[in-house]
């Protein structure tokens, strides 16, 4: 599974790279801003993600309805998102239509008009895209406990933002983001699927080219983790909610295979060591898993449960005590070779649409500056030992590190911390 992938630099300094796919008959077109919700004042807190709403709301040449009508002509998808510290814009067609998806996300990411009516409109469908994350408290529970994680930093702040902070932004505060973060210099097209690199570069040079170079967002500066413990009662709520965390090496680190590999041993799956020992043997949860969240700074490791009130302290010491074991013995040969092949299995087959092609190329781009062949990410993997994973959870699972966050409607006594919200 060699990658056939050619990069370009535009004069203007926008990163162009593309992937050949000759095997398929669609293309995925991406347009990546290094704008997300990392780069926001506290002031201006979710408008990365007010501004990735508002243009799909009309161009200079396209309404809203127009845009949708375009892509839907073609049997295309176009879609959007913002994480922390990007924003993607993208685009699946068929290969032929390659040159509509170009024109259409150009148009949309180069030329948006903010129509007044449309910002006052988006900010009422963000505003329930709130409400929905408060009645969804495994996401409400996860926001809680990065805020608390990385206080007083932007990579603690909800990418959506707070009621608060959206309703404050104007439409001069929204203009003035675009202008200052849409430029050349922090823009990168990735394209992957039956593609020319020959065509690929022509169809970028000619909508990209008159954008301003500007350049690279600033990350600012690296947080500082807050262990400690954070409990919030939230009524009519049957269960609680937990997460428990702590610092993780960063996406460009060396020890980030160990640490996908140590999160996966942990609780990656139905026979990680959470599900089995916490779930299967002993019953006291229904869900229990581990994830990595991972900055080019910085990164945390988060072990999510949700539970009976009166069993969080239980599940919580079982937790410990599993994140214990892992510090005081090596992963057996079998349980790290289940969770190397796992790992690999789930990276190698979400490789195999243009669509992850395409993240997976843009990613590489923009934090490694380059793009690692499978075969090379496969063999990192199969290089990580146990004593490496040992060392790592030593370094990791340090309980003055831990952070603790618990969401329920009788959370806080088991944990000796006073309890916030209602």
């Amino acid at each position: 599974m060699r990658m056939d992938v050619r990069k370009k630099v535009l004069p203007n300094g926008l990163v162009v790279v593309s992937e050949a796919m000759p095997q398929l008959r669609s293309v995925s077109l991406g347009v990546w801003v290094r704008s997300g919700s990392r780069v926001e004042g506290a002031g201006h807190t979710g408008i990365s993600h007010f501004i990735e709403h508002l243009l799909f709301k009309g161009t200079r040449t396209r309404s809203a309805a127009a845009i949708a009508a375009a892509i839907d002509s073609v049997g295309g998808e176009l879609n959007a998102f913002t994480e922390k510290e990007y924003v993607g814009y993208y685009a699946r067609v068929m290969d032929r239509h390659l040159p509509l998806a170009f024109e259409l996300l150009s148009d949309i990411v180069l030329r948006p008009t903010f129509p007044a009516r449309e910002i006052e409109r988006e900010r009422n469908v963000i505003f329930e895209e709130i409400n929905m994350i408060e009645d969804s408290p495994q996401e409400l529970v996860l926001d809680m406990h990065l805020e608390h994680f990385w206080k007083g930093h932007p990579l603690g702040r909800p990418i959506s933002g707070t009621k608060e902070t959206v309703a404050a932004i104007s439409r001069a505060d929204v203009r003035r983001f675009f202008r200052e973060h849409y430029t050349a210099g922090n823009i990168l097209v990735a394209v992957a699927g039956n593609v020319s690199h020959r065509k690929v570069q022509a169809l970028a040079e000619r909508h990209f080219s008159a954008l301003a170079p500007g350049a690279a967002a600033d990350a600012g500066a690296v947080p500082e983790a807050c262990p400690g413990r954070r409990v919030r009662r939230k009524r009519h709520l049957e269960q609680t909610h937990l997460c428990l965390g702590t610092v993780s090496p960063p996406v460009v680190s060396g020890e980030r295979y160990a640490a996908y590999l140590l999160s996966s041993v942990l609780g990656g799956g139905m026979s990680s060591r959470l599900f089995q020992n916490i779930r299967e043997k002993r019953g006291l949860v229904y869900s229990i898993y581990s994830m990595l969240n991972l900055y080019r700074d910085t990164g945390s490791l988060v072990v999510y449960a949700g539970c009976a009130p009166a069993r969080a302290g239980e599940v919580v010491e079982r937790t410990l005590w599993e994140l214990r074991r892992l510090k005081e013995r090596p992963v057996a040969h079998g349980e790290l070779e289940r969770a190397r092949e796992c790992l690999k299995g789930s990276i190698m087959l979400g490789l195999e649409s243009s669509s992850n092609r395409m993240t997976h190329l843009a990613q590489q781009m923009m934090y490694h500056g380059k793009c690692q062949e499978p075969e090379e990410i496969l063999k990192a993997i199969d290089r990580v030992t146990a004593r490496e994973i040992r060392d790592l959870a030593n370094r990791l699972f340090d309980p003055s590190s831990f952070a603790l966050t618990a969401l329920g409607s009788g959370a806080g006594a088991e944990f000796g911390a006073a309890p916030t919200g209602a």
